[in-house]
């Protein structure tokens, strides 16, 4: 035909044609006209939807091909003034270098006529209507993903970004700063989240306290709280403790309350979270429970400030309630479950009696299936489970009482400790053993069976097995052999008397098959130590301390003798307490006035803290538990 136009496709698909004499071709546009001029464009043409070598061949629109030297970039500046474009043509001209003769058609010949809309040579066509449509519609979405995305990311969510500050680093670890409102600024490691400021950290909503077992009291949780020490506890004139913490609990419920932050004093026994105490009227708000005294803020921050008012500060110094962190400038948030583990580290007997014997029955529960928690942190003693050689936690530890549970570090500074989810052992719950069947006589033994072969104890536990044993060894029990200790190393109520008495008692014929060990100090006592001196006891005769927590590791049927001019009965002579060890507890205190000598066991009082026994009673005392 003579119109038709032969086609090459090359490998980039797109056809060169060779230079034009034509100065101007116009070219039918329904946007711009009939007489619109191509050749205005710039130097980086390929980069329109003009094919290249179309633009090149629309070079000849030029009066006069200009030569390389004469081609300007208008970008750069850098225009040849020797032979300038003329500027009635356009705005600026397209570069055209001579080729070498090619089969490929002329540029006029693209055109079936001067008033149709030029073809495209190329193979595929950008500016399509169809591809125009396609990218109308990707950026009508882009829009609207942009508009209905949240300005804050899901508080279930993390966004984060990777950051080498804020947090202990070891190797292995992930370090991420959480991405959100202007508020939430985090390092998070471990499960744990890192706040350079309170100010930093968002509000929180508390929950609880819940039980952890419907049918088990003595356990509690919360959600999102966070824990400080007493620091006052540890001075107290009378028994001091390390035992009690305050709890934030994070409502603005409480928000025009200005003592809100102000835990109320230790003064009651405050055994349920809903009760109502004296305190309440000074403090305008409940009060918590044994060893966990509740504070109200909005946020971390809140409380920080509340705190340092000065009337706020005065009241919680009177009520011997000053807590820690009081300038707060770093919190730490735990997600992962925590257990609360505390404790009177003063005194090992408090600690058994305020602590275990609300746990035991939880911890045969969480043994057989599994514990719900995966951390815990104690103020009471540093790394109790870890590493520390405490008494109570070398029992802890030898008993297994967590399992793989990790023991959290904490800090003594200006660092406050938050959970999302805390478990507390309510302190003191079971003190008294008042709670029936909570703790079962076969719990209790599984406990002593445990802390006897993890200790090597070398007496069994029941009079059945060491009977037993008495046939395999082929011989009898050997007499009896009774345990003493003064206190005398204490600055305490002690015996002054003992050694005297018990090297007379020696002395006597009656007494040849009893063994008669005095402690100096059990202080000079490891803790396997302590175990084994009470294992090998029929008979414990002390002044009452701490040290008879040790009668855990005593076998069946011992006999427990405390002694002292008070008549109080100490925790571990508590008759349900004897009656989970299969043994039995006297107390000896001060004599009547007109009491006959060596008619009964008592006590001479010197004073508050001194006394003596004299030799008859001290026959008589002995007589006694030989007796049983």
């Amino acid at each position: 035909m003579e119109n038709s136009v032969a086609i090459r496709r090359t490998t980039s698909s797109i056809i060169s044609p060779t230079n034009s004499a034509a100065s101007n071709i116009p070219v039918e546009d329904e946007e711009y006209g009939e007489d619109f001029d191509l050749s205005v464009s710039s130097h980086k043409r390929k980069q329109s939807g003009i094919p290249l070598e179309i633009a090149e061949g629309m070079s000849g629109l030029a009066s006069k091909e200009p030569s390389l030297e004469v081609i300007a970039d208008e970008e750069e500046g850098d225009i040849n003034m020797h032979n300038p474009l003329p500027m009635s043509r356009s705005l600026s001209r397209l570069s055209s270098f001579g080729r070498p003769t090619s089969p490929i058609p002329e540029f006029e010949e693209l055109f079936d006529g001067a008033n149709r809309r030029f073809r495209y040579a190329s193979s595929i066509k950008f500016l399509s209507t169809r591809n125009i449509l396609i990218l109308a519609f990707i950026t009508i979405v882009a829009i609207l993903m942009t508009i209905n995305t949240p300005s804050q990311p899901d508080p279930g969510l993390d966004v984060s970004r990777p950051t080498e500050a804020d947090a202990p680093t070891e190797d292995g670890e992930s370090h991420f700063e959480g991405v959100g409102e202007g508020l939430e600024f985090f390092t998070e490691v471990d499960h744990v989240r890192y706040y350079k400021s309170p100010d930093k950290m968002k509000e929180m909503k508390s929950e609880g306290p819940t039980p952890a077992d419907r049918q088990l009291g003595g356990m509690h949780i919360f959600k999102n709280v966070c824990l400080t020490n007493n620091i006052d506890a540890i001075h107290y004139e009378n028994n001091p403790t390390t035992s009690l913490r305050g709890l934030i609990y994070f409502t603005r419920d409480q928000e025009h309350n200005p003592k809100r932050c102000v835990p109320c004093s230790n003064s009651e026994n405050m055994d349920s979270w809903d009760g109502t105490y004296e305190d309440e009227k000074v403090v305008k708000h409940k009060c918590g429970m044994n060893g966990l005294h509740a504070m109200y803020a909005t946020s971390a921050g809140d409380w920080s400030d509340c705190i340092m008012e000065e009337e706020n500060t005065q009241i919680m110094k009177k009520f011997g309630q000053t807590q820690s962190p009081t300038n707060v400038s770093k919190v730490h948030f735990f997600q992962a479950p925590t257990f609360l583990l505390q404790f009177n580290a003063f005194d090992m007997e408090s600690a058994l009696f305020d602590m275990l014997m609300t746990y035991l029955p939880f911890w045969r529960m969480f043994e057989r299936n599994e514990f719900p928690f995966t951390s815990l942190i104690s103020h009471s003693v540093k790394g109790c489970v870890s590493h520390s050689r405490h008494p109570f936690c070398e029992l802890l530890h030898q008993m297994a009482a967590f399992w793989e549970v990790q023991d959290l570090t904490w800090e003594s500074d200006d660092t406050l400790y938050c959970y999302e989810t805390l478990y507390y052992n309510q302190l003191g719950y079971n003190r008294n053993l008042e709670h029936d069947g909570h703790v079962t006589k076969e719990v209790f033994g599984g406990l002593r069976e445990n802390l006897f072969n993890r200790f090597g104890l070398p007496r069994r536990r029941t009079v059945e097995a060491r009977q037993m044993d008495v046939k395999i060894q082929g011989q009898d029990l050997l007499g009896t052999k009774i345990i003493l200790y003064d206190k005398k190393s204490k600055d305490e109520t002690h015996w002054t008397d003992m050694e005297s008495v018990v090297t007379q008692a020696k002395t006597l014929e009656k007494y040849q098959n009893v063994t008669f060990v005095v402690v100096k100090d059990f202080d000079d006592l490891s803790v396997a130590q302590q175990a084994r001196t009470f294992n090998e006891a029929d008979a414990v005769v002390m002044v009452h301390g701490q040290h008879m927590a040790n009668a855990i590791y005593a076998v069946d049927e011992t006999s427990f003798v405390g002694v002292g001019c008070s008549g109080t009965v100490p925790l571990v002579g508590n008759p349900k307490f004897m009656e989970l060890m299969d043994s039995s507890y006297r107390h000896v205190s001060k004599c009547e006035e007109d009491h006959e000598e060596g008619s009964e066991a008592c006590v001479v009082c010197q004073d508050d803290d001194h006394f003596t026994i004299t030799l008859p009673a001290f026959e008589k005392l002995i007589d006694d538990v030989i007796a049983k």
